[in-house]
């Protein structure tokens, strides 16, 4: 396979290389009356027989212009300007003829009125306008029916990738909006995957500042590679969308639909799904966002608190977790409404339902490392979780005058949770002797609810770059649950013929609760010359809480009534935070700069109630955290940018809490309220280069990072195989992470080629037994991606890649291991006569150098026939098959701290499902001509 991937990499060098042998058209527009040359007009090659795309570049500034690697044939050349008419030119490439020279092309002004002349107002597939890349949706075709993603998969320079990722040049879109406004909050999939291709204009990608810099006109690196979707009038007038039902083998089913009203700024939109087939219509991000506020504190240089997912503390911990493997039934849906409220307030809400139902069946294997010996550890469990959960996001952007403003964005939400799981396990002595096994089963049930409030004042003063913002952020968040745990173990002793049992058999109450708030003040003053001073003062709290009450069964009254004070315990602390920073920005025509300071007083008090004892926490750190932005640009299109930052980031509850976490017996946990936070430096270096003319980027990013205080497991090993961990601090923690992605075209096959990879190292400290273990990781994923349209009717994506991970351990390098995965995958879409399409994709995925009984190798087939009919064909019956070779299977190898694990994770597997779609469109369907163009006489 790695003789293959080579090979796949040597084709694509073979084709690049064979691209550059062909024809190629160049010339120099010029002004009609002036005679001057035009710069940055766009210059399209189009295919003479259906106007499908070639190739398109742009006028230099002497309005020279060149096109190369152009296959034999017939063309049209379209030449366009904002300021000028339309030109278009016949081109014919031969083996006679390879190089056509125009020499001088005339462009007439648009200001200027042609009689009887009939023009051609034919938009470019392509444009520029200012620094946003401009697609013509209509100058690339798909099929019936199709979504904006498969839209996105046609246009030079974007990439979707399978997991419905979008990037565009190079860089990865976060946010996609429709006619500027948001679609369902921020989650791009969500517009990707269920808007309509049939209802795109124009698709336009730029890198959108954030909000503070849209006040002060300085970029402050923030900025976030965007997409806006910009919809055809006669979408803008009626009803749109699409709604599916199938039904298939071993009881699967799949539905979902969406439906979209328009008109002028108002935007109404609403979207559902049900399925038991794995199927995402939006991404999770939308389940994730309800319990962002509960969670672990984070404070950086800028002086912004940020609160990020922690599954241990009381609420988040409802939510379980999501991921690829296993067997899901989800259903879901929600609408979204934008308007325009007079001519002053942008509003925009949406409400969002899930209900995610993942069943998981999954084999570990893991071996543990102590100073002198190793353990294994199996286990095999069954867990079946629920999760319901409401969420509604209201936003307001008052426009109170032309020099203020006033945002407010309140979010509410709701959740329900059930999880349970059944677990047996063993641990075996390095000879493979049984030192333990036993049975768990875990239960919990609870309800979760979320109120956050966003408030902004922004006022612009008549001097440019003089700014005052004004920021409120709370939330208020409480939780509760009631779990059990019921276990069974047995410990083997050598020497004894007889095994010691234990069991454990109890309940418990959690509630818990977080509420903060985040004030912050932020003045900038300009000086000099395109430079300015920001200051800055911010106030943050966030006051959390955790009660636990635990009882045992009591076998006497048949009751859980016996108060099981050792795991009982209250937990209160409450985080402050004092921030005060300054910040000197410069902007200048080639670079910007940006270097500052941040004050912080940290103080952290805390209160625990465990047992018949308790214990005070009252810490106050104090950090000066620097940091530094510096951006080179080489051109619009080529620069460099390096960023500084200092981070501190504080324990969580449950690394805090000195109370035993019992959920699993044989791996016992406890917090350490003497834990300081984590200081982090952090060094990144980005280069773009992109050429959306000639489609071709390169995109290189490298990260460094040194952690003071770094928060690591202390581990002990018991003579009964039971592991203790307590977390503790460290000095010493790097970590460097780097990817590059070049993209090239291939004009040949009318596709592009995407070499990429990513590469890490990291050391970390972890204890166990008392002896200090220095682990360093290595890992490096290379991999090459065609994505051809060869044909109007037929879609090719190719990928081939491989993940090489490396672990070293300072306590037996004898235990250092190594492994391997590779990958392949391929897919095809393909247009067929009668109305017929065809799809087929395939994923090979091997897996080596692990232990026994997890080295695999998976092929991964589905395919889907379907056809189209009805008016307009409105109507679509597709015939799917998932797993065709019935092989599916989850394959995963991590490396930790102390252990190396193995996973085997059982998932869904062949089925066959028939579905129906219809596509919804009061107005009908608009004719145009196929060169997407229409005569327009000017007189």
């Amino acid at each position: 396979m790695q003789k293959n991937y080579l090979l796949l990499i040597a084709c694509c060098f073979a084709i690049t290389a064979h691209a550059q042998k062909n024809g190629s058209v160049n010339g120099t527009v010029f002004d009609s009356i002036a005679r001057q040359p035009v710069a940055s007009a766009t210059i399209t090659l189009l295919q003479k027989k259906d106007s499908s795309l070639v190739s398109f570049t742009m006028t230099d500034n002497k309005g020279d212009f060149v096109l190369t690697g152009i296959p034999r044939g017939e063309y049209r050349l379209l030449i366009t300007h904002v300021n000028y008419h339309n030109a278009s030119l016949p081109v014919i490439i031969s083996d006679a003829v390879p190089v056509v020279n125009f020499n001088t092309i005339v462009l007439y002004d648009l200001s200027k009125t042609l009689k009887e002349v009939v023009v051609t107002a034919e938009a470019p597939p392509v444009t520029l306008i200012g620094d946003t890349i401009q697609y013509n949706a209509g100058s690339f075709k798909t099929q019936p029916n199709a979504s904006v993603e498969q839209l996105l998969k046609k246009m030079p320079g974007i990439q979707v990738n399978k997991d419905g990722t979008v990037k565009a040049q190079g860089q990865k879109v976060n946010r996609v909006l429709v006619d500027g406004k948001e679609f369902f909050g921020t989650d791009p999939k969500t517009a990707t995957k269920n808007l309509p291709a049939d209802a795109v204009e124009k698709v336009q990608v730029y890198d959108r500042l954030s909000d503070a810099a849209q006040l002060t006109g300085f970029d402050d690196g923030n900025s976030e590679r965007t997409i806006n979707l910009k919809l055809k009038q006669d979408k803008k007038k009626g009803l749109f969308g699409k709604a599916s039902a199938g039904a298939g083998t071993s009881d699967r089913y799949e539905g979902r639909f969406n439906v979209n009203s328009f008109k002028g700024a108002r935007q109404f939109s609403t979207i559902g799904m049900a399925n038991n087939t794995n199927a995402e219509g939006f991404s999770f991000m939308d389940l994730m966002n309800f319990t962002g506020e509960l969670n672990r504190q984070r404070q950086s240089g800028n002086g912004n608190l940020n609160l990020s997912l922690n599954s241990d503390d009381p609420i988040t911990a409802l939510m379980g977790s999501s991921n690829s493997n296993g067997i899901k039934t989800i259903r879901g849906g929600g609408f979204n409404y934008n308007n325009v409220i007079g001519n002053k307030t942008d509003f925009t809400s949406n409400y969002f339902y899930n209900r995610y139902n993942p069943y998981q069946e999954s084999t570990v294997g893991r071996q543990y490392f102590l100073p002198d010996s190793s353990y294994y550890y199996n286990q095999h469990t069954v867990s079946d979780n629920l999760n319901n959960s409401h969420r509604l996001n209201l936003s307001a952007d008052i426009r109170i005058d032309s020099f203020h403003s006033l945002k407010i964005s309140p979010s509410i939400g709701y959740q329900e949770t059930r999880n349970n799981s059944y677990s047996n396990y063993e641990t075996l002595s390095e000879d493979k002797q049984l030192a333990n096994q036993g049975f768990s089963n875990n239960y919990s049930s609870g309800y979760g609810t979320n109120f956050r409030n966003d408030l902004l004042f922004r006022k612009k003063f008549h001097r440019r770059g003089r700014t005052f913002s004004l920021s409120l952020q709370t939330s208020f968040n409480n939780s509760k649950s009631n779990g059990s745990l019921l276990s069974t173990n047995q410990f083997y002793s050598h020497g004894s013929s007889l095994p010691d049992y234990d069991s454990i058999n109890q309940r418990n109450i959690v509630t818990g609760a977080l509420n903060s708030y985040t004030a912050r003040a932020v003045y900038t003053e300009p000086v000099f010359k395109h430079s300015l001073f920001e200051f800055s003062l911010s106030r943050s709290n966030a006051n959390s809480r955790s009660d636990k009450v635990t009882y045992d069964y009591n076998g006497r009254s048949g009751k859980f009534d016996q108060l099981n004070t050792s795991l009982t315990n209250n937990f209160e602390n409450t985080y402050d935070y004092t921030n005060a920073g300054l910040r000197l920005r410069t902007q200048q025509k080639q670079f910007s700069l940006a270097a500052g300071l941040n004050w912080q007083k940290a103080e952290l008090k805390g209160k625990i109630i465990a047992g018949t004892g308790d214990s005070v926490i009252h810490k106050t750190f104090y950090n000066l955290l620097p940091s530094l932005r510096f951006k080179y640009d080489f051109t619009r299109y080529r620069n460099l940018s390096i960023n500084y930052a200092a981070i501190t980031k504080q324990p969580d509850i449950s690394q805090l809490q000195p109370v035993p976490d019992i959920t699993d017996p044989l791996n016992i946990r406890e917090g350490n309220p003497d834990l300081k936070p984590e200081l982090t430096h952090g060094v990144q270096l980005n280069f773009i280069s992109v050429n959306p003319f000639k489609n071709k980027n390169l995109f290189a990013f490298f990260n460094l990072q040194e952690t003071q205080h770094k928060i690591v497991n202390y581990d002990v090993v018991d003579t009964l195989g039971i592991k203790h961990t307590r977390p503790v601090n460290v000095n010493g923690a790097y970590n460097m992470t780097g990817n590059f992605n070049l993209g090239l075209p291939l004009r040949l096959l009318k596709g592009s080629v995407n070499f990429s990879s990513n590469m890490g190292y990291s050391k970390t400290k972890q204890f166990i037994n008392t002896v200090s273990n220095t682990i360093g990781t290595i890992s490096l994923g290379p991999e090459v991606r065609f994505d051809l349209n060869p044909s109007d009717k037929v879609d090719l994506s190719l990928s081939g890649g491989f993940n090489y991970y490396k672990t070293t351990y300072s306590l037996q390098a004898a235990l250092n291991t190594s492994y391997f995965s590779q990958q392949y995958e391929g897919e095809i879409n393909c247009q067929l006569p009668s109305r017929f399409y065809f799809t087929t994709s395939f994923t090979y995925t091997i897996s080596s150098q692990r232990a026994k009984g997890f080295n695999a190798s998976v092929p991964l087939w589905n395919m889907a026939i379907s056809r189209q009919f009805l008016h307009f064909n409105r109507g679509e019956l597709k015939l799917s098959v998932f797993d065709v070779l019935n092989e599916n299977v989850g394959i995963s190898r991590t490396s930790n701290q102390n252990y190396i694990e193995d996973s085997l994770i059982k998932n869904l597997q062949r089925f066959f499902l028939l579905s129906f779609t219809y596509s919804l469109s009061k107005n009908g369907l608009t004719t145009v001509r196929p060169d997407g163009g229409m005569k327009i006489i000017r007189q």
